[in-house]
């Protein structure tokens, strides 16, 4: 299957601007990217020349280097969050690793949305993926040119209205292959805009006290297709993602218990997952209901490990049973020591604290094989499978086992895409 091939056909639809004051990176990058089959791509030498782009049309992608003369890359991104600019950004540069976090997060600072960083020179392969990464932020461009957030009531209706859609994305044993189970990712069903990704609407539910009625019926729904794919015959073990703002529910144990017995699931297959940065700043008023989760059965996951501030006392104080490695130091890691060393410090963390390590945002061939060298348990990533509908996700994981897995234990994974 061609690299043009794989790209979903309404990313090709971006309309992309380069920024670069190197006119061979500008050129080469244009050249990968129209080879992808994106055709609107435009070029600037500098962030002030990029500014008089963004005022007269708009750009729904990105790729902008640091170092270049006259505005730079720092001063550039001020003036992004000032227009609030409301598309995507890639970060380009040759700086190391180090600098380049501390570019993220100013970058996130400014409430700007940052896809990544490609190290130079960029590889086809990284863009590539990263693209692909886009098409689950942005799943149908020509639905909406931008992404505008949900207002409160249209969340609101649509919670009673049943537009929440959860989709399913698998997740593999590194062992022997078999699908262990999968993530519930959820998505609102719009009538009029098509199918619309969580950066939408779910800040502004958990800002206005909707997360909680959210929940439950993200928990609902994946709960009931978990309890029709058990009585199947099928043993999966399906994560959910968990708000801090749902940890301040005290009979939050109690409800997911009730739902879960309801759709005839055992609690012990439910992984619930907390991200570690928010979990460490709210660790003491959350306590008492993870510990209780956990003594009910429920299984408890940290997800977007290495992205926050946990040490190996605070990790020793939760019951956690899962270690979600952050995709940003999965992917392309097999080319930066710095991503590497950190995934293979939280995979020592992880397994001190005997749990299992999954490896999340696995997209190339060169990142599956650096974390199943590097010892993680599951992977869960594009290269395996995007988040898929429920209806779509069992004839995927018959199809996985019947064809796929022989590929995968015969070690030749160029048969995955």
């Amino acid at each position: 299957m061609s690299e043009q091939m794989q790209l979903p056909e309404h990313i090709k639809l971006l309309r992309i601007l380069i920024v670069d004051d190197d006119s061979f990176m500008l050129e080469l990058v244009e050249v990968m990217l129209r080879a992808l089959g994106c055709n609107e791509v435009l070029q600037a030498t500098d962030g002030a020349r990029a500014l008089e782009i963004l005022d007269v049309q708009p750009v729904h992608l990105l790729i902008c280097d640091l170092n270049m003369p006259g505005m730079d890359g720092i001063e550039f991104f001020r003036h992004l969050a000032q227009r609030s600019f409301d598309g995507w950004m890639i970060i380009s540069s040759g700086s190391d690793t180090r600098l380049l976090n501390t570019v993220s997060s100013l970058v996130q600072a400014h409430q700007l949305r940052l896809l990544g960083s490609l190290h130079k020179p960029i590889a086809q392969s990284h863009l590539l993926a990263m693209l692909i990464k886009l098409a689950e932020a942005i799943p149908d461009i020509r639905a909406h040119h931008g992404i505008q957030r949900l207002s409160v009531d249209e969340i609101r209706e649509g919670i009673k209205a049943g537009y929440v859609e959860v989709f399913f994305q698998p997740q593999i044993s590194v062992l022997d292959g078999r699908v262990t189970g999968a993530e519930s990712l959820v998505r609102w069903r719009h009538p009029t805009k098509g199918l619309i990704p969580p950066v939408a609407f779910i800040s502004v539910a958990e800002d206005h006290g909707l997360i909680d009625s959210l929940t439950m019926v993200i928990f609902r729904e994946a709960m009931f297709y978990h309890g029709e794919w058990t009585r199947q015959g099928h043993k999966l073990k399906i994560s959910v993602n968990v708000s801090m703002d749902n940890l301040d529910q005290l009979d939050l144990p109690e409800q997911f218990a009730k739902i879960a017995n309801q759709a005839g699931v055992d609690i012990r297959n439910v992984m619930l997952e907390m991200t570690e940065s928010h979990l460490m700043s709210n660790l003491t008023a959350s306590l008492e209901v993870i510990t209780r989760l956990s003594l009910m059965g429920f299984k408890l996951s940290i997800d977007d490990f290495g992205t926050g501030y946990s040490s190996m006392e605070k990790l020793k104080q939760l019951p956690f049973d899962e270690l979600k490695v952050d995709r940003a130091f999965v992917f392309g890691a097999a080319g930066d020591a710095a991503a590497r060393a950190i995934l293979d410090l939280s995979i020592r963390m992880g397994r001190a604290q005997e749990m299992q390590i999954v490896a999340e945002g696995v997209e190339t061939q060169e990142d599956l094989a650096m974390v199943v060298a590097a010892g993680c348990d599951e992977v869960q990533g594009y290269l395996i499978a995007k988040p898929m509908s429920a209806e779509d996700f069992i004839p995927w994981k018959l199809y996985w086992e019947n064809h796929q897995r022989k590929a995968w234990l015969a070690g030749d994974f160029s048969q995955l895409t």
